[in-house]
C-alpha cells in the first residue's frame, strides 16, 4: 500500500516542478533576462533634464517619471527619452534614504524649457563627459542583475575610475519593446 502512495506523489510533484520551471523560464524570457548587454566607452552629453527628486527605493521612481512625462506632453515638449538618475549606491545607503531624479531628457534645439515649472519640478544640465555605456533591450527591472555587474566588470578590466551616479535612459518602442541605455560616468 505504501508503494502505491509514493508513485502517486511522484506523478504530482514532477509535473508541478516542471510547470514552475517553465513559468520561471517564461517570465525571465518575457522581461528580456537573456538578451545581450552591449557595452562601450564613449563621450556623451550634454544632457538637459527636467525632473522630480525622489527619495526611497529606486523601483518606486516610476510615478515621478510619469508625472514629468505627462506635464511635458501637455506642454508639447518631446519626452520620448525618459530617465532615472541614481545618486546613491544601494549597497551602501539604506533603501529609505536612496536619492534619485526621474523625468525627461530634453533636446533643447527642438524644445524650450519653460521659465516656470510646476511645484517640485527642476531642471539641470549635465555636461559632456566620458561614460561606459551599456545598452539593454530587456526590462529595466532586471538591469541590476544583468547590466550593472557587467558594466562594473568592464570598468574594472579597463582600469577606469567609476565617478557615479548612474543615469538610465528609457526609450519605449512599443508596448512590448524598449531600450534602456545606462551611463556610468568614468575617468
Amino acid at each position: 500500500m505504501k508503494k502505491g502512495f509514493n508513485i502517486q506523489i511522484r506523478y504530482v510533484i514532477l509535473p508541478l516542478v516542471i510547470a514552475v520551471a517553465l513559468f520561471v523560464g517564461y517570465v525571465m524570457n518575457y522581461v528580456g533576462y537573456f538578451k545581450p548587454v552591449l557595452i562601450e566607452e564613449k563621450t556623451a552629453g550634454p544632457f538637459h533634464l527636467i525632473y522630480k527628486e525622489h527619495m526611497g527605493p529606486y523601483n518606486k521612481i516610476v510615478s515621478d517619471i510619469e508625472d514629468v512625462e505627462h506635464w511635458a506632453t501637455s506642454q508639447k515638449i518631446d519626452c520620448s527619452k525618459s530617465f532615472g538618475y541614481y545618486l546613491d549606491n544601494p549597497d551602501v545607503v539604506e533603501e529609505p534614504r536612496l536619492r534619485s531624479w526621474g523625468g525627461c531628457l530634453i533636446d533643447t534645439t527642438k524644445d524650450k524649457i519653460p521659465a516656470t515649472l510646476p511645484e517640485g519640478f527642476k531642471t539641470q544640465d549635465l555636461p559632456e563627459q566620458k561614460y561606459v555605456v551599456a545598452n539593454f533591450e530587456g526590462s529595466p527591472a532586471v538591469g541590476p542583475q544583468r547590466v550593472y555587474p557587467k558594466a562594473y566588470k568592464y570598468i574594472e578590466q579597463r582600469r577606469l575610475t567609476f565617478k557615479g551616479p548612474v543615469m538610465e535612459q528609457y526609450v519605449i518602442h512599443s508596448q512590448t519593446s524598449m531600450t534602456t541605455t545606462y551611463y556610468f560616468a568614468v575617468e
